[in-house]
């Protein structure tokens, strides 16, 4: 089994931290899991979006190196569904 990308460490245990907060508390916010974590809100926003797609899109993102080119990837795929719902 091969070693996971830190990106996607990070992603899924920002991902299980920030959930299970809000399991605790229902107003619990992103801004309060990145001061927490001592963290910028966009980069927690972006580990849970990343979260969030690697559950349905693991093995493509499993093959991405970095962060950003995961985005870019959501960017895209984010990008061809509006355009598909406009066809």
């Amino acid at each position: 089994m091969s070693e996971q990308k830190k990106w996607i460490e990070r992603a899924k245990s920002t991902y299980n931290f920030h959930r299970n907060k809000l399991i605790q508390d229902k107003k619990w916010r992103v801004q309060d899991t990145a001061l927490r974590l001592r963290r910028s809100i966009g980069s927690v926003s972006e580990d849970l979006l990343l979260a969030r797609w690697l559950k349905t899109n693991e093995k493509e993102l499993e093959k991405l190196d970095y962060a950003n080119e995961a985005l870019e990837f959501v960017k895209n795929k984010n990008r061809e569904r509006k355009l598909d719902e406009i066809e």
